[in-house]
């Protein structure tokens, strides 16, 4: 599995998940990672698989394929508050409320299954959240991410 580049949004202020989709899109067009579809993509891909997860505290993993990524990144977010996302597997009306996101913009479909697969791990069997949540500004966030991704 080869090391993703990442890029780091801290502190925002994000009210919902359109909002969130809305910002990161376009955070991550102006750096040449993805194309004007993705955000529109994302929010298709999370209508139909929720990607938050139930973990304490609560993460949510948005993706979807790799059609509208030009370049690969794991973009990490901390929201200063938290934002309703679907339950990951989950009925309609299980909500969490995140405020750590890990958003995948990878454009080979079995590099894109192994580096979820590989988060999914390392959200569910350490500190990664935690700890990214203690993090005052975004050099702290990014040590706390680069300790475990």
């Amino acid at each position: 599995m080869k090391m993703i580049e990442k890029r780091y949004m801290f502190n925002t202020s994000f009210k919902n998940k359109e909002e969130l989709f809305k910002e990161a899109t376009l955070y991550l067009k102006e750096r040449g990672y993805v194309s004007d579809e993705f955000e529109g993509a994302l929010n298709e891909r999370e209508k139909e698989f929720p990607t938050g997860l139930p973990t304490e505290p609560s993460v949510a993993i948005p993706h979807t394929d790799g059609t509208y990524v030009k370049k690969d990144t794991l973009l990490c977010i901390i929201n200063d508050s938290k934002i309703a996302f679907n339950e990951m597997g989950g009925d309609e009306e299980d909500h969490v409320y995140p405020q750590v996101f890990f958003m995948l913009a990878l454009s080979d479909g079995k590099e894109h299954l192994e580096q979820l697969q590989n988060l999914v791990e390392k959200i569910q069997s350490g500190s990664l959240v935690s700890n990214s949540l203690q993090a005052s500004n975004k050099e702290e966030f990014q040590k706390a991410v680069e300790n475990y991704l």
